[in-house]
């Protein structure tokens, strides 16, 4: 792996809608939990000699048979087994590629069968995400159920968002329930917005907030986009967040990037963003971006943008 691809991979999945082909990921070596150990007992000496043992007691009544027990119906709590072949060995192929397997068309090929197999397969992630020892799968568990986009998966997202001491899965477990954009979600990502101690996870988090209208989130990501520690390369993942939010109070930001920016990529962002709000102010830049020297792409965009605003 290259050291830009790492890079490229460190900043969360805030943009995963708003910029194609940026993998806004947490990626770093994870060694496999080792397995328990069985405890060994050493054999006694056979030179020591036996205890004096106590005497024998009473032969016990012979114990009446039992009845046989009623039989027992299909475990609701093994979805394991419920999951279709097909799901489980798509599944486990996707993490033999590692993490690598969230760009791979495998990924979307696995996605396509659990969407499929429906509740089962659903129930099946679910458990991977809660049990599994590996953190491949679960990051991948997770990300699958955001493709899902059913709202079924809010609660093992939410526990793996508060309990899984891997970063990365919590990095997932997040952009999952901020994809998902359900009011369920609200509780978690503000728990982990305001107290996860990776800086990813809450951004992450505030993003989800954010889509839910929450000023708090809106607000914190904001902060993240214009505060001086956060690195040049993250910065626009943050704005493609803002930008697909588009709250109406982040306008004033979007204009200035119009102004102050030559950057082809910000003013995508911007314009897209500008042109959501159908925010009027914006009109006397985008119409010099339209005529200026930009590439076509963001002057035909900008053009786009004003007659949609004028609408």
């Amino acid at each position: 792996m290259t050291p830009s691809f790492r890079a490229g991979l460190l900043a969360g999945f805030i943009l995963g809608v708003a910029v194609t082909g940026l993998a806004f990921l947490l990626l770093r070596s994870q060694p496999e939990p080792e397995k328990p150990r069985m405890a060994t007992v050493p054999a006694a000496s056979a030179q020591l000699s036996e205890a004096p043992r106590p005497p024998a007691p009473p032969p016990a009544e012979p114990e009446k048979p039992k009845p046989a027990p009623p039989a027992v119906a299909p475990n609701e709590d093994k979805p394991v087994e419920k999951a279709s072949p097909e799901v489980r060995d798509l599944f486990a192929k996707l993490a033999e590629i590692g993490l690598a397997a969230f760009g791979n068309p495998k990924f979307a090929e696995t996605l396509n069968a659990v969407k499929a197999a429906g509740k089962p397969a659903v129930e099946f992630l679910m458990n991977a995400l809660r049990t599994s020892t590996s953190a491949t799968e679960r990051f991948l568990a997770a990300a699958l159920l955001e493709g899902t986009a059913d709202p079924a998966a809010v609660p093992a997202l939410a526990d793996a968002l508060k309990g899984d001491k891997d970063d990365i899965v919590r990095r997932m477990a997040s952009h999952g329930l901020a994809v998902l954009g359900v009011p369920e979600a609200e509780a978690p990502l503000r728990a982990a917005a305001a107290g996860d101690t990776d800086w990813g996870v809450r951004v992450n988090s505030a993003y989800g907030l954010a889509k839910l209208k929450n000023d708090d989130g809106i607000r914190q990501l904001r902060e993240a986009y214009e505060s001086t520690a956060t690195p040049a390369e993250y910065r626009l993942a943050v704005l493609g967040g803002l930008a697909d939010v588009a709250a109406p109070s982040t306008a004033p930001l979007f204009r200035r990037i119009l102004a102050d920016t030559q950057d082809a990529t910000y003013l995508l962002l911007s314009i897209g963003a500008l042109e959501k709000m159908k925010d009027a102010e914006a009109i006397p830049a985008l119409q010099r971006i339209a005529s200026s020297t930009q590439p076509d792409l963001v002057k035909q965009r900008a053009g786009r943008a004003i007659e949609s605003i004028g609408k």
